[in-house]
């Protein structure tokens, strides 16, 4: 069995080190390798050469596993389709991710994406009391783990190079605005845990409900915020999807419909085939209650489906920055050696056919949020200030 998922890359190290996705599920691939395919044979002839040279001239063979060689062939062969989104993942890895998206996990408590510049992991928040929080800035780029340059490796392999057990420590090569060389920053692991929803009311009934990931428990978890805040008394509802890398299609599709009453949420393409995606009819939030959605570089994926499906429906009014641009479906698909596959599947495309791959969201407000203005004053937040300004203009 697979499932679908949506995941910014995503991808958190240690918070999420999600690194994108959550669970996938299934058993097995079917691999579509006969063995009586002569052309399939002729293919893997110079593989299956290589493996015989390199076990009889390696001068440390001794050292090295078949179980290591062969993992080292699956992830260049996945790596090899040049898409920062598919990769493959080790058992241990793959354990590791799956933990994320229970909102409790063992890593150092960051939000990252790739950088495509340096091909090192960029910074995008970190977590409250988390130890990345204590040593890592945002904007840092991590360039080496443990003295390893990681910048070839894919999302999924260097989060298990970054998480660990809780106690133990790893030691980073940043590259940090400001310095002349790289810079060595040593985090200790710990047991991070991480509200999937942080909700509060604002005077003048304004709630206030942040989503930090589209785990397969975040549309309970919003239903029940929902409830606390009393929402059919509200005035109106900020829904703060930024530095959400996203999570699994199934909940952003009932995410999406606790806004929109009916009609398509999303419109999903792999080739020739097109699936429309449909509102569920689970309407949480009241027509009547307007919603201002925030978004900024760091939201990705299933936020982007959100954000874009409220967008074209006018349900809401998109503020903050231009999203990150992943729109693209992966499926996950276990292997029978514990590990999984993460492969780009296909496309999704908002409800009025707007492409979002390698575009983004773009805000209806732009408001933006420099970093300097963050060190200065991080008690401010001018996203939030615009989202309270046009919603109290509509009381």
């Amino acid at each position: 069995m697979r499932s679908k998922l949506l995941r910014f890359m995503g991808m958190f190290i240690g918070v999420m080190a999600i690194f994108a996705a959550g669970v996938f599920v299934g058993s097995g691939s079917s691999v579509a390798t006969a063995q009586g395919d002569t052309t399939t044979k002729k293919l893997f002839e110079p593989f299956w050469e290589a493996w015989d040279d390199v076990h009889k001239l390696y001068v440390d063979m001794d050292k090295v596993s078949d179980d290591a060689l062969m993992q080292g062939a699956i992830s260049g062969m996945v790596n090899a389709l040049g898409d920062k989104h598919s990769s493959y993942m080790d058992p241990t890895a793959y354990d590791e991710i799956n933990s994320d998206l229970s909102g409790s996990y063992n890593g150092i408590g960051a939000n990252v994406q790739k950088d495509l510049n340096s091909g090192g992991l960029r910074i995008v928040n970190t977590i409250p009391g988390s130890p990345a929080q204590e040593k890592l800035k945002r904007g840092d780029i991590i360039i080496t783990v443990n003295g390893e340059d990681i910048t070839a490796l894919s999302e999924s392999e260097i989060v298990g190079k970054v998480r660990g057990p809780a106690g133990t420590t790893v030691t980073f090569g940043i590259i940090r605005e400001g310095e002349h060389k790289l810079i060595e920053i040593e985090v200790q692991r710990a047991r991070i845990n991480r509200p999937i929803v942080v909700a509060d009311v604002y005077e003048g009934g304004i709630g206030y409900l942040k989503l930090n990931e589209f785990s397969a428990n975040s549309t309970t978890e919003m239903e029940k915020a929902l409830r606390q805040m009393k929402i059919n008394t509200l005035n109106g509802l900020i829904f703060d999807l930024r530095d959400d890398p996203g999570g699994y299609l199934k909940q952003a599709i009932e995410i999406a419909s606790a806004f929109i009453p009916s009609g398509t949420v999303v419109i999903q393409r792999d080739g020739d085939n097109e699936i429309k995606w449909p509102a569920t009819g689970d309407v949480l939030v009241p027509e009547r209650i307007p919603v201002v959605v925030l978004i900024n570089e760091g939201s990705a994926s299933a936020s982007e489906l959100v954000s874009g499906a409220l967008q074209d429906y006018g349900r809401a009014i998109i503020v903050g920055t231009v999203s990150y641009g992943k729109g693209s479906v992966q499926s996950w698909v276990k292997l029978s050696n514990g590990g999984a596959l993460r492969i780009s599947s296909a496309h999704f495309f908002t409800p009025n056919d707007h492409a979002v791959h390698e575009i983004g969201i773009t805000p209806d407000v732009v408001v933006n949020w420099p970093e300097e203005w963050q060190l200065k004053m991080p008690t401010f937040d001018p996203q939030v200030q615009a989202a309270l300004w046009i919603l109290r203009s509509k009381q």
